[in-house]
């Protein structure tokens, strides 16, 4: 089983074991916060980072250790709501930049190859708190700045053909009980509306019946 990502679990992880992390996809279906950082040492080479968080108080917390701790950069830092959404060209990842240093510019031309591995393309926006607070920090010097540059293309191209979603769908495909739940589930039908509905259907059939019965007789008669 992969080790979980955190600001701690990271400091020590080769690449492959990062990356085995990062493919952990229920844990971005769950997640609705993450913490972004780029240029990191990884491995002995400096590469972007994405670690996921189920609440934003938790990644709230976890960025202001990351200051106080000095874990990295907080010009190369960054902190975000998260979420899997869908648009017509597939899955993405849709990140608003809430505090921390990094520019949605930053995190697309950084971080793009990372999420490639999921594939699923990431959109991101920036709070005017968190455009004012990068703007506010002061510099730093970078001890990772002459480190060689990693990139994740190597992991995403090794990566199977199956999307974000795949998952699910093939779960759908073996069980079709469990997707017409699923698909009851995306509706927000409680248990007892959708029985309901299943009687108002079989009413309905037994109603059209009796038309077509009388329809008959009526011929019958004639």
């Amino acid at each position: 089983m992969a080790e979980e990502l955190s600001l701690d679990s990271i400091k020590e992880m080769k690449k492959a074991d990062f990356v085995k992390a990062f493919k952990n996809k229920a844990a971005w279906k769950k997640a609705e916060a993450v913490i972004l950082l780029i240029d990191y040492k990884l491995d002995g080479k400096k590469c972007s980072i994405a670690i996921p968080y189920r609440k934003t108080a938790e990644m709230k917390a976890e960025m202001k250790r990351l200051k106080k701790e000095k874990l990295h950069l907080m010009k190369k830092s960054g902190g975000g709501s998260f979420s899997i959404e869908k648009n017509a060209e597939g899955n993405y990842a849709k990140i608003e930049l809430l505090n921390g240093g990094l520019s949605p510019k930053a995190i697309e031309s950084k971080i793009s190859d990372l999420f490639d591995i999921l594939k699923i393309k990431v959109i991101t926006t920036q709070s005017e708190e968190a455009a004012a607070e990068a703007a506010a920090l002061p510099a730093e010097a970078d001890s990772n700045e002459n480190l060689p540059e990693d990139s994740f293309e190597v992991a995403a191209a090794n990566q199977d053909d199956e999307t974000f979603d795949s998952e699910e769908k093939n779960a759908a495909a073996a069980n079709p009980e469990a997707k017409d739940d699923s698909n009851a589930q995306k509706r927000n039908l409680k248990p007892e509306e959708k029985a309901k509905m299943v009687d108002n259907m079989k009413k309905m059939e037994e109603n059209l019946d009796k038309i077509i019965n009388k329809i008959k007789a009526l011929k019958n008669d004639q």
